[in-house]
């Protein structure tokens, strides 16, 4: 197994075009010139792009208003071209709302969010998420110009692979992330999202959009088969096969947080079940265990540093973790041979006293077949992999060539 802790696979650099876009997109309308300043890219590489891009209508030029210039080329201004189809992925939290914006030639044109209250409604989150992607879009959403969206919600077993059609040319909008929803708002999302956009819906869960965001411009980015897990306030994961999302009728696929890992003595879980993973490698049930044996630490970063000074408590709590986690992804391995094994979330900043005994238990338990080809690589999407993963849903982006 080529084991690639805490960050130790670089994410796949984005190709000069890929850069441009993002830029325009964030800037709203930018010269070539500030390009160049922003980017850090030679003159050369930056008119070729700059080139590429308005040839294919991803962008279009301007007469910079005043330039005054009364020889020589006049300055251009770039921007997006509006009546260019565009995909867009969502993304909702407990407090935040993230839209992803991707090209009809599946180039990732930028991420942006926004804080929300944890009291506010749906009807609010999608009226945010609607200004966030006129702002990646250039400032306006025209009539025809979105061609996909995707949607998905978290919670365990809420996602029952529902499609809601709609009137115009979006074919579907993806909404995702970890413990964003409690089970039944789906039916409400999707018809304030359909609305808002003039789309057909298609909801999905938000872990396994993140295990196609990481396959498609993170961690695994080339990568055709794959298995994704997060350690966070939630335990959940995607798998991704011959280059697409493994799903179920009944939205379980990837959830991994329900395999049984204490089938004696196994704390309840809120899935209805007890001894889950996620009763033992959730961010709180590994606090709940660390307090229990006397540890004073308030929050994983303070965990993790009690880890790092050696403190017992913590090193045996994630120690244990670690074990278990790395116990469950062995059995999926050896059972789905995936190529690479993509991990992130809150809890992997706690670091080695988590991750060797992780890696340890994972490597004693693969079969000689699969640990030689398996590599364990650290998440690189961070908070935007949900939001991305939407976006290559209903894109249908492949996998993207390492750099």
């Amino acid at each position: 197994m080529t084991a690639q802790p805490e960050g130790a696979h670089a994410p796949r650099k984005p190709s000069s075009k890929e850069m441009v876009l993002r830029l325009v997109s964030h800037h709203g309308s930018v010269t070539r010139a500030q390009l160049m300043d922003l980017s850090g890219l030679p003159r050369t590489t930056v008119y070729d792009a700059v080139a590429a891009l308005v040839d294919s209508g991803a962008i279009t030029t301007a007469p910079a208003a005043g330039d005054g210039r009364g020889r020589g080329r006049p300055v251009e201004r770039l921007s997006l071209n509006p009546g260019r189809a565009q995909f867009l992925g969502i993304e909702f939290t407990r407090r935040a709302t993230r839209v992803a914006l991707a090209n009809d030639a599946c180039q990732l044109m930028g991420v942006r969010g926004a804080e929300e209250p944890s009291t506010a409604g749906w009807q609010d989150r999608v009226r945010t998420a609607h200004r966030l992607a006129c702002t990646l879009a250039g400032g306006s959403l025209g009539p025809g110009s979105v061609k996909g969206v995707g949607v998905g919600i978290g919670g365990p077993g809420s996602v029952k692979g529902m499609g809601v059609g709609g009137p115009g040319s979006v074919k579907g909008i993806g909404i995702g992330g970890p413990g964003a929803a409690r089970p039944g708002p789906e039916v409400e999302v999707a018809r304030l999202v359909r609305e808002r956009f003039a789309a057909p819906v298609r909801v999905e869960r938000g872990y396994r959009l993140a295990a196609l965001g990481e396959a498609t411009w993170g961690a695994a980015a080339g990568e055709p088969d794959l298995l994704s897990v997060s350690l966070s306030r939630e335990v959940g994961g995607g798998l991704i096969q011959a280059g697409a999302l493994h799903r179920s009728p009944y939205a379980t696929a990837g959830e991994l947080g329900h395999v049984n890992v204490e089938r004696e003595n196994g704390r309840p879980c809120h899935c209805g079940g007890h001894g889950c993973l996620e009763t033992v490698a959730s961010s709180q049930a590994v606090l709940d265990r660390y307090h229990a044996r006397g540890g004073l630490a308030s929050d994983i970063a303070d965990l993790a540093v009690a880890a790092r000074n050696a403190e017992e408590a913590a090193c045996r709590v994630l120690a244990e973790t670690g074990r278990a986690v790395g116990g469950v992804l062995a059995a999926l391995a050896n059972t789905f041979a995936p190529a690479v094994i993509v991990i992130g979330g809150a809890l992997t900043r706690t670091g080695t006293p988590l991750m060797d005994p992780l890696k340890r238990e994972l490597h004693e338990l693969l079969v000689p077949a699969v640990r030689l080809h398996l590599s364990l690589r650290a998440a690189t999407l961070g908070t935007t992999a949900t939001a991305c993963g939407a976006v290559a849903l209903v894109a249908g982006a492949p996998p993207a060539s390492p750099a």
